[in-house]
């Protein structure tokens, strides 16, 4: 069974994902870096994981975009691919850019190393931005059973 998941609600998913991707790895630096309560961070972190993973289920899953956004070109109609081709375009373009912006403040910061959980947040976006460009811009998306 399928339905419809309308614009809005795929806009809010996608926006609460990335938010609790961005909470993970803002408690997770805050925390080590100022000394907060390991605890009470960890709570924090381990309820953003949970937004995460809730939102991921409903955004990307549900609807079928992570399918898309993994297929091979050759199974996907002539409409989808130009979707597709589209969505990549855009998303690796902004994905580039944040890379060259957490590359400079990493340099300015003069840490000499990326931390793991941003390395991780950005595998996490190089996987999600092609659907998150679709689920963004395209007015139907058809939930996968």
């Amino acid at each position: 069974m399928t339905r419809e998941i309308k614009k809005g609600e795929r806009r809010l998913l996608v926006v609460l994902n990335y938010l609790s991707l961005g909470a993970i790895v803002f408690l997770a630096h805050m925390g080590s870096a100022y000394g907060w309560n390991m605890r009470l961070n960890l709570v924090g972190i381990l309820a953003a994981v949970a937004v995460l993973v809730v939102t991921f289920i409903g955004g990307f899953w549900r609807t079928g975009l992570w399918r898309l956004a993994h297929a091979s070109f050759d199974n996907l109609d002539e409409r989808q691919a130009l979707v597709m081709y589209e969505s990549l375009r855009r998303s690796y373009t902004v994905f580039a850019l944040l890379c060259i912006v957490v590359l400079y403040v990493n340099a300015v910061a003069e840490q000499g190393h990326i931390p793991i959980l941003v390395a991780a947040g950005l595998l996490y976006l190089a996987h999600t931005l092609p659907a998150a460009v679709v689920a963004w811009t395209e007015k139907e998306v058809l939930a996968g059973s």
